[in-house]
This record gives C-alpha cells, sequence and structure tokens, in this order.
C-alpha cells in the first residue's frame, strides 16, 4: 500500500515540487501516527479512531491507562501485529507528549517510531 507522506500533518513534496509517496513499514508507522494524534470521538467519519486524551490531561494520571490508550491507538492500524514496547515522556510545560514505540508490522517489518502529540 502506498500513501501521501506527510509531515506534521501536511504533505511534503521533493525538489521538483511532486508529492512524496511513502509504502512498507514508513507507511504504517505514519498510519499508527495518525491514530495516536487523534482525539477519540474528533474525525466524525470514523468516531472510534484515536486514542482517549483525556487519559493524558487528567491530574492523576495513570501510567497504565495511558499505556493502554497508546497501545489501543497503535491496534488500529491493522497491519500492526504487534507492539514490543511503549515509551512516553510528558513535558508539562510545552504541554505535549512524545511517545516511542516499537511494533512489527504483519509483513515482518520492524517499526521503530517516535510521536509527538499535543496535551
Amino acid at each position: 500500500m502506498q500513501s501521501l507522506k506527510l509531515v506534521d500533518g501536511d504533505l511534503v513534496l521533493d525538489e521538483n515540487g511532486e508529492l512524496i509517496m511513502i509504502d512498507g513499514a514508513e507507511e504504517v508507522a505514519q498510519c499508527a501516527e495518525l491514530a495516536l494524534g487523534t482525539n477519540q470521538g474528533e474525525w466524525f467519519l470514523n468516531p472510534k479512531m484515536g486514542i482517549v486524551f483525556r487519559a493524558f490531561l487528567d491530574k492523576k494520571q495513570s501510567e497504565e491507562e495511558m499505556r493502554e490508550q497508546i497501545r489501543q491507538g497503535l491496534f488500529q492500524e491493522p497491519r500492526i501485529k504487534t507492539v514490543e514496547s511503549i515509551e512516553f515522556t510528558i513535558d508539562r510545560k510545552n504541554r505535549t507528549i512524545e511517545i516511542r514505540f516499537q511494533a512489527t508490522a504483519d509483513s515482518g517489518e520492524p517499526i521503530d517510531e517516535a510521536v509527538t502529540i499535543n496535551a
């Protein structure tokens, strides 16, 4: 499968102004990033897509609940078969969360990605 390459939600162009296409593990990782960066219920065409951002915003945050939301978000991409590790860093000052994960695609390709979401 191929997709248009996105960086921070914007289409990426090459030096000739042509749209860049991606495939393989990079494309699977990009699809997973979209799920992690979407607040569940936010996208009207698929209200079940995304993760519950509230789990990251509560004053009494549960690391277990945050990790579970990330795991559920990753498995919304059907081509991700296993998730080996999930780490996240909360930057309260800048109100962001960096999520780092290692997973395996159904093709056997490893996916090692970092995603930053605004909280």
